[in-house]
């Protein structure tokens, strides 16, 4: 039995290696050194889900070793060694929960039926990434590669789906001038970390792009201003370049950046 009392030292290590290990697909993702959807999808979700279910395990059985062969030590190396794959298996249900609570969309705008464009410098760019294609919201979701087959949304448009799981997903009308609302969009941008901003007066568009920290998972936003009858139209587009569902990223970005253009706005009229 006295072999058994390393069990607590060989939970507690392999559950700090199960730390490493996410580490080691998040930031080497981040650093272009391993495949993101690769990191996210084969090492976190289903290696690292399997592995935390292991880890839990031999935790478990290491906590009744030292709770009931004596002298009854290393009780809490088993209890942090089980604390640890339990906080990432509750991780992971969280992210499942969300996932089923929002759309499974990567495309996200405040206007399905005159979206705003992305420049052609964009959409280069975006093709040199192998990026998700930019959805046409009005086009049934059957039609895409992503899901063929799915015919539970195959006649669904991002349209509909955009409307029924993003209500606030609206378009902001201020009484200021055009050129105001490019500044304070790219004031908004600029504030929140944005890379490659860029303002096209011409167009009435700012772009830039958005680099989600763990993973480092890129996601483009254009925002475009025009004039209109009732004042000047601000609509914004969020898209992520990899991946099918954003996990609602895209949506709560747009009402964030949203809300900071309105702010800014109101501070100077």
């Amino acid at each position: 039995m006295s072999k058994l009392k390393i069990l607590p030292r060989i939970a507690l290590a392999l559950s700090l290696l199960l730390i490493v290990w996410f580490l080691v697909a998040m930031f080497g993702a981040r650093l272009g050194l391993i495949d993101k959807l690769t990191a996210f999808g084969t090492m976190t979700a289903q290696i690292g889900s399997t592995a935390a279910m292991v880890c839990a395990g031999i935790a478990v059985i290491a906590l009744i070793v030292a709770i009931a062969v004596k002298p009854r030590d290393g009780w809490g190396k088993a209890l942090i060694a089980l604390i640890i794959p339990l906080a990432v298996l509750g991780g992971f249900a969280q992210l499942r929960a969300m996932a089923e609570s929002v759309p499974f969309i990567y495309d996200l705008t405040t206007d399905t039926q005159d979206a705003p464009r992305f420049s052609t410098a964009m959409v280069a760019v975006r093709d040199r990434s192998d990026a998700n294609p930019l959805m046409e919201f009005d086009r049934p979701l059957g039609e895409y590669d992503k899901w063929a087959g799915n015919e539970e949304v195959a006649d669904t448009t991002s349209a509909q789906l955009i409307a029924e799981g993003y209500p606030d997903l609206t378009t902001l009308t201020t009484d200021r001038s055009v050129d105001e609302a490019l500044t304070a969009i790219e004031e908004a941008m600029d504030v929140r970390g944005f890379e490659n901003i860029t303002v096209d007066s011409a167009a009435g568009t700012v772009e830039a792009t958005a680099v989600v920290f763990w993973y480092g998972f890129e996601d483009d936003i254009v925002a475009r201003a025009r004039r209109s009858a009732s004042g000047t139209q601000i609509d914004f587009r969020s898209t992520s370049r990899l991946g099918t569902s954003d996990l609602g990223v895209n949506a709560g970005r747009i009402v964030e950046l949203r809300t900071a253009v309105a702010e800014k706005l109101a501070q100077t009229s």
